[in-house]
Parts: structure tokens; C-alpha cells; sequence
């Protein structure tokens, strides 16, 4: 079977498509046959040694981070799955990824495909839609309060558009101008082209700041905060949760973190979500499996409207 990897860290110059013999199943885990995965920013850090603590040194390594597929075999242990289900998951491991023609997943991250899914669909929303609902969580968003989103049209942010929207938010978003018209479509209630207008410089405060562009750090934030407001971190790291540890509890801006966990029960929930129509699916731009490299530099170049996901022939 194909599969992506990669045997050294580096830019997506590194990777290349082999063939490997097909998984077996394990205790506790299903083989899937992949009909689409999605790439996540995180994919590019975990490739260029970026994120070592994460994926470990050991080479070869597959990228991919979340998944739809066909179950093909079920694992001893493994109940709620049978030969044949359409499924989405991921986050199984950072050492282990998802881009190859069959893969051996934990069945504790893997959920039966949303109905109103594609496999397309289901691959672009599993790490960034789980990443949404724990981030709405921590800033315990409710009704009324003024939420900025700071990145808004890229993989993860109209999920967590939609979901603050959803919690009675009043929602500001900042976006290239490519995403302008999404945000708005999406239900914003203010949008703010960053290339023409500097939220920072706006005289603007809110309850929380969801920081998805990797671009304003908490200590520029801290002056987009209402007292007691809430900044939203989605790259954790060791130095960043040692220092809020220490911080948070003398300060009133609280710096917390989304770290986030799929589970079965958790991607059901977001499988609700999407049924019920209370989220719109974001957009994809597809490339097929033996555009691979090319999917990669396109999702990593930045100001990408949506996921980028790369499709496997059934």
C-alpha cells in the first residue's frame, strides 16, 4: 500500500510516497481504509523537528492528523464498530500519522462518519472542530460577552465562529481579505480586514481573544482584555503553561491554553452539531494523494480560506 513519510526532519521536501506493507489490527484498535485526510498546521511543526517532545525522533514518520474512512478490519476489545462503517477521527498519537492508504487506529478516537459529511468534509473537521469546542470551554463563553477571533477563515476558525456564535457571543473577527466574505456568511457580527485595519490599534476590548493566527502574542493582547478577560492560546508549550501557571492566579487577564483530546464521545458530539445544521461545514481546497508534496507547501504558506485535505482513491 502507499503511504506518505518521511525519514529526516525538514520542509516537505522530506517527504515521499512508499509503499509499506498493510497494518495488521491490534487489541483495542481498527484497520481503516483512508479515503481523506486533512493537513493541520501542527502537521508542518511535528515534520520540521519543530515539535519533538510530541512526535519522538524515530524515523520513518507518516503526517496526518485526522482521517475518514471505510473500517476494513476490527481489532480484539474493540466494540461499537463493524467491517464496512464509515468513520472520522484522529489525534491517536503524534508519533503515528494518517496519510496512507490503510491505517491502524485507536478505536478510542475514532467516531462513525456524520451524516451530512463527505469523507472530505469529516477529514478537515476533526482536529480543528474538536480544537473549537474545547477553546469555547475554556474561555467559558456564554451569552452576551464580546469574543475576538483572530484568524477567523483558516482551518479552525469558523468552527470556533460558529460555536461562540452559537453560545450568544457577540463575535468580532479578523481575517485576511480573502475571508472577509466567509466570516460574514458564518454570522460575525463585526469583521475586521487585519491587511486594512489593526485590531490592536482599535480602542476595542472584549471577554475573550481566541489567538488562532499566531500572530498576537498575550502580551499584546492584553490590551484588547475587559478586566478578568480571557486569552486563548492554541499553541501550548512547556515555558508558555509554566509561566501562565504562575502568573494566572496574580493577574486579572487570565492566559489559558486548548489542549486538545479526541474521544469517540467527543467527536459524536460534533457529529451532532453538524447534522443538526448548528455548523456549516468550512471550505476545502482537495489535491489527490500523488499531489501530496504540493498539498503540503499550499497549506503551509499561510492565509489559506479553509483546510487543505488530500483525497485517497477508494
Amino acid at each position: 500500500m502507499q503511504t506518505v513519510t518521511y525519514s529526516r526532519f525538514g520542509s516537505p521536501d522530506v517527504l515521499t510516497l512508499s509503499d509499506v506493507a498493510p497494518p495488521s489490527p491490534r487489541g483495542g484498535h481498527l484497520v481503516v481504509r483512508v479515503r481523506a485526510v486533512s493537513i493541520n498546521p501542527l502537521d508542518g511543526k511535528l515534520r520540521r523537528g519543530d515539535a519533538r517532545l510530541l512526535s519522538g525522533t524515530k524515523f520513518p514518520k507518516t503526517p496526518g492528523l485526522d482521517f475518514a474512512g471505510v473500517v476494513e478490519q476490527v481489532g480484539p476489545g474493540v466494540s461499537g464498530f463493524q467491517v464496512g462503517d464509515d468513520v472520522f477521527g484522529g489525534l491517536g498519537s503524534f508519533k503515528e500519522g494518517y496519510l496512507s492508504e490503510r491505517i491502524s487506529v485507536p478505536a478510542r478516537v475514532v467516531a462513525k462518519l456524520p451524516k451530512s459529511l463527505d469523507y472530505v468534509g469529516a477529514a478537515a473537521i476533526a482536529v480543528v472542530g474538536l480544537a473549537a469546542q474545547t477553546a469555547v470551554q475554556v474561555a467559558r463563553i456564554k451569552a452576551g460577552d464580546h469574543v475576538l477571533i483572530n484568524g477567523a477563515s483558516g482551518g479552525l476558525g469558523p468552527y470556533a465562529l460558529q460555536l461562540a456564535k452559537g453560545a450568544g457571543a457577540h463575535v468580532t473577527a479578523v481575517s485576511g481579505t480573502d475571508g472577509v466574505a466567509l466570516a460574514r456568511e458564518l454570522g460575525a457580527d463585526t469583521v475586521v480586514d487585519y491587511r486594512r485595519e489593526s485590531i490592536t490599534a482599535s480602542g476595542r476590548t472584549f471577554d475573550a481573544v481566541l489567538e488562532l493566527s499566531g500572530r498576537l502574542p498575550f502580551s499584546q493582547a492584553r490590551g484588547l482584555l475587559k478586566p478578568r478577560g480571557v486569552y486563548v492560546d492554541f499553541e501550548p508549550g512547556p515555558t508558555k503553561l509554566i509561566g501562565a501557571g504562575l502568573q494566572n492566579p496574580f493577574r486579572s487577564h487570565q492566559h489559558r491554553f486548548v489542549i486538545t483530546r479526541a474521544t469517540t464521545a467527543a467527536l459524536e458530539a460534533l457529529g451532532r452539531h453538524l447534522d443538526a445544521g448548528q455548523l456549516r461545514p468550512g471550505p476545502t481546497r482537495v489535491f489527490e494523494l500523488s499531489e501530496y508534496r504540493r498539498a503540503f507547501e499550499v497549506a503551509e504558506q499561510g492565509g489559506q480560506v479553509g483546510k487543505v485535505v488530500i483525497r485517497l482513491e477508494g
